[in-house]
């Protein structure tokens, strides 16, 4: 578990550091080539949403301390400057690559703010147990993402009824991939927990945070998704683990 101080880097910190920038830097030149060439705008949104979480999720805890985050973050932003340089309006470019049709590049900076903030406080809160903020972040990346890359193409050919223009299916992905992401979180940072025998409390904070997704509006699904499956994982798989408040 990262330990919240700068320390001396250890080669497993180097390596992820230096994954994590070349995969991040990566995956926004690939979405960037996407939505220049016509693609609609939330096939690579939901490219970065995907890889970027899930990179983020499964690596800031395994670092020995927070120079291994900074590290990466260093790495990035050095690759950004240097693109920066040599294409000024690169920013504002990935920003219109990142924003759906109906939404402003505001919209899209706040949904990424927001996101952020909701992630940093799930991450000191519930600093004990990562399998809480790993979950989080995953049900993000996984769970919300699904929605809309399930229910775009199928949504509505199966069951025709809709909520705020999302449909059954992608609903129903969200459930699905939610619940995974609490499966892997737990699997991989919270061993002595007996997946089989929480399947009951980890479907309904799937459904708990289906339902935050459903109810969202904008940018509020980045802030809400995590906050409502950290608190849920809280109260009906660790309810007695202290917070860090």
């Amino acid at each position: 578990m990262v330990d919240l101080a700068f320390g001396d880097l250890t080669p497993l910190d180097i390596g992820m550091a230096v994954a994590t920038g070349l995969i991040i830097s990566a995956v926004l030149t690939a979405a960037y080539y996407m939505a220049a060439s016509g693609m609609p705008h939330w096939k690579p949104r939901k490219l970065v949403h995907i890889v970027i979480g899930t990179v983020i999720a499964l690596s800031i805890v395994s670092y020995s301390s927070l120079s291994g985050p900074a590290l990466a973050i260093g790495i990035f932003l050095t690759i950004l400057m240097y693109a920066w340089a040599h294409k000024s309006e690169l920013v504002w470019e990935l920003l219109i690559a990142g924003s759906r049709e109906e939404e402003s590049r505001l919209n899209t900076f706040a949904s990424g703010f927001m996101g952020l903030v909701s992630f940093i406080t799930v991450f000191f809160v519930f600093f004990s147990k990562p399998a809480i903020f790993v979950a989080a972040i995953l049900a993000v990346s996984w769970g919300d993402a699904a929605g809309e890359v399930i229910g775009r193409p199928f949504g509505g050919n199966l069951i025709s009824r809709k909520y705020r223009n999302k449909s059954i299916e992608g609903g129903i992905a969200v459930l699905i991939f939610t619940a995974l992401a609490v499966i892997t979180s737990l699997i991989l940072f919270s061993q002595e927990t007996i997946v089989l025998n929480v399947l009951p409390q980890i479907l309904l904070i799937a459904v708990f945070t289906t339902v935050a997704e459903l109810l969202s509006v904008g940018w509020t699904d980045n802030f809400l998704i995590p906050m409502v499956t950290a608190l849920t994982m809280w109260l009906l798989l660790f309810p007695g683990m202290a917070l860090l408040l």
